[in-house]
């Protein structure tokens, strides 16, 4: 009894062990099923090398057959924010914007030259201004300036008003007041000529700025409505139109730089011609009244 009833329970306990070793076997049966397809694609590739390496190739080969199609498109880029493709892709309002600050470019550079030609003229006759002081006579010192002077215009006023003769209400004026009234005439008139075109440099300068961002606004104002419509909103689709509008405020610098360069530098030599005409003019101004008393 004792013994049936030991071998009774070493069957009772070899049952769990059995049961364990029978689940540990189902377990692996579904572990080596999954372990199979893991093995079985490592031959797939070996027997599909061939195809692979052509597949491989063709995406490595693609970008270099690209290459010459980027290189195309960035030169297309280039050629996109020219001058005449912000012309050709402008409407009316663009192209009137791009008129006037074309305008205003031509006038700048025009007015610089002429300016420029004009001062030196009036410097050459400003040297000459000693020499008139150092005349016996005015009709020498007249001779001296020369015929085209301006600054001849100044002391030929005074004479003329100290010589001439005036009647009614004029003649209660005196004589030297008349002829410093006529040298202040003649030195407007030199005043006039130094600034002539100066308002135009300023005033380029100062709205050409502005009229260029007008540009840009409208450039991307007409870009978004444009990109909205087409419902692309790619960083490509909107590189391209802001940055042709982009290119209008670099042309408003591009016109209004030059145009306050050109206004500092010439408004310091007219200061420096306006300079010398005062003094000459208040030297004739004295050196008649006193002719006049004598």
């Amino acid at each position: 009894m004792k013994m049936a009833y030991l071998g009774d329970g070493l069957k009772r306990q070899s049952n769990p062990v059995k049961l364990l070793l029978a689940a540990l076997a189902m377990l692996s049966m579904p572990m080596a099923a999954l372990a199979q397809p893991a093995d079985a694609p490592p031959m797939l590739p070996t027997e599909d090398a061939a195809p692979a390496v052509p597949e491989a190739a063709a995406p490595a080969a693609a970008p270099a057959g690209e290459a010459p199609k980027a290189d195309g498109e960035a030169h297309s880029m280039e050629e996109a924010f020219t001058l005449a493709a912000v012309w050709t892709e402008s409407d009316e309002v663009g192209k009137g914007t791009l008129i006037i600050m074309i305008i205003m470019f031509a006038g700048t550079i025009y007015i610089a030259v002429t300016k420029a030609v004009d001062q030196t003229m009036l410097s050459n006759q400003m040297k000459k201004i000693p020499a008139f002081w150092d005349a016996n006579t005015l009709d020498e010192g007249l001779d001296l300036l020369g015929r085209n002077n301006a600054f001849r215009a100044v002391a030929e006023g005074a004479i003329a008003q100290a010589n001439s003769a005036q009647a009614g209400l004029g003649a209660r004026i005196s004589r030297s007041d008349r002829m410093s009234h006529q040298v202040g005439i003649e030195l407007e008139r030199i005043n006039g000529r130094l600034q002539g075109g100066m308002a135009f440099l300023a005033t380029v300068g100062a709205i050409c700025p502005f009229v260029g961002l007008f540009g840009t606004v409208w450039g991307i104002v007409k870009a978004l409505i444009t990109i909205t419509a087409s419902g692309d909103a790619s960083i490509e689709r909107v590189a391209g139109p802001v940055g042709e509008a982009l290119i209008m405020t670099a042309i408003g610098l591009a016109v209004a730089v030059p145009a306050v360069i050109f206004y500092n530098l010439l408004g310091r030599r007219n200061k420096n011609i306006s300079d010398a005409a005062r003094h000459f003019a208040y030297d004739v101004d004295k050196l008649m009244a006193s002719s006049a008393k004598a």
